[in-house]
């Protein structure tokens, strides 16, 4: 024991609170996964709202959460966890689910029989899943130094623009971070030397995906309420709390307006909307306890390091995306409260 402790008294110690979104059954502890903090999980959920419309469009072969489990998989949870890192901070590895031809369907690298490969590198990538360190990536530098959304795009596909601005609603000095943990650097894994691992986990919490959500969105949708009403403008009222449909075009404008505020959804526009820390509370209330308004907490699965395959799975759950009448409606609706919102800055002007 004096031998474990001198060992890593010669370490940087670093203990961070971070939050992890995945399949169960892939288990919770991030071995070969990534995390977040509160800010960075918030950047995760927020920018994938639009997904009901763009994976119905003939732009969904081009993105690639449509078909990344961590989003649509049908048993997605959150974990709240704390990691102890030991040892200066490495590259941040890109780790995704593999898909059923054992291929990780964001690089097309092989798996080799991994449940999740890590990937480094731009543009040319590659298998990482080696490197011990653990990885930091601030996304506020690496996704919100582009020009943002033009209006060609807006043009065509304008709800591939709404979600574009989350990164500057998240950012913030020391926060809107994602981490890679990889199993070589598991100090849990079978053997692991404590000389040379380089993380551990302690989970919190866990709770399921949905029950999350509606935390976010009884948030969003009760700061409406009480500010701009978007929600109740929209045609299929309605549109709030257990009877909302967040496939619907409508709702999905009025969630980013009131996120971000209305002008963050054109091009060129400023963030604005909602306090940021209203959501940071609605995305750590799930791991508050019930009585508190916390979610259920849902046991742990059975960690069987390493997940090799055995577990594999493919499976997605479906968006209920409008169609016909219903869906042309709901896009006129949003077209108008963004016109009406347009007119109102003009007349404020």
């Amino acid at each position: 024991m004096v031998l474990l402790i001198s060992m890593y008294a010669v370490l940087a110690i670093v203990n961070l609170t971070s939050y992890h979104v995945n399949p169960l059954h892939e288990g919770v502890i991030p071995v070969n996964m990534n995390t977040a903090d509160i800010r960075g999980d918030i950047f995760f959920d927020l920018r994938s709202k639009t997904l009901p419309i763009e994976c119905a469009s003939d732009r969904a072969n081009q993105t690639h959460d449509c078909r990344n489990q961590e989003v649509v998989d049908t048993d997605l949870v959150v974990t709240k966890l704390v990691m102890t890192v030991y040892g200066e901070f490495g590259e941040y590895a890109r780790c995704n689910a593999c898909n059923a031809k054992d291929v990780d369907p964001s690089s097309g690298l092989p798996c080799h029989g991994q449940n999740y490969l890590c990937v480094c590198g731009e543009p040319r990538q590659r298998d990482c899943t080696d490197q011990k360190p653990v990885g930091a990536e601030n996304i506020t530098t690496h996704f919100g130094g582009g020009g943002g959304c033009d209006w060609d795009t807006w043009i065509k596909y304008p709800w591939s623009c709404w979600g574009q601005e989350v990164v500057h609603k998240t950012a913030g000095p020391g926060k809107n971070t994602w981490y890679s943990s990889t199993s070589a650097g598991w100090c849990g894994a079978p053997g692991a030397s404590p000389a040379t691992c380089t993380w551990s986990a302690e989970v919190l919490k866990i709770v399921n995906k949905t029950c999350s959500d509606n935390s976010v969105y009884s948030a969003v949708e009760e700061y409406d309420a009480l500010h701009d009403g978007r929600f109740a403008k929209c045609p299929h009222h309605p549109q709030t709390g257990p009877r909302r449909n967040t496939s619907d075009p409508c709702w999905i404008y009025s969630f980013y307006a009131t996120v971000l505020g209305p002008d963050a959804l054109m091009p060129g526009g400023a963030v604005a909307g909602m306090p940021v820390e209203i959501l940071d509370q609605a995305f750590d209330r799930p791991f508050a306890d019930e009585a508190q308004g916390g979610c259920p907490a849902i046991p742990p699965p059975p960690e069987a390091p390493p997940r090799l395959g055995s577990q594999r799975r493919y499976s997605h759950r479906s968006f209920g995306v409008l169609s016909g009448p219903q869906l042309q409606a709901s896009f006129r609706a949003a077209a108008q409260l963004a016109a009406e919102e347009v007119a109102e800055r003009r007349r404020r002007a």
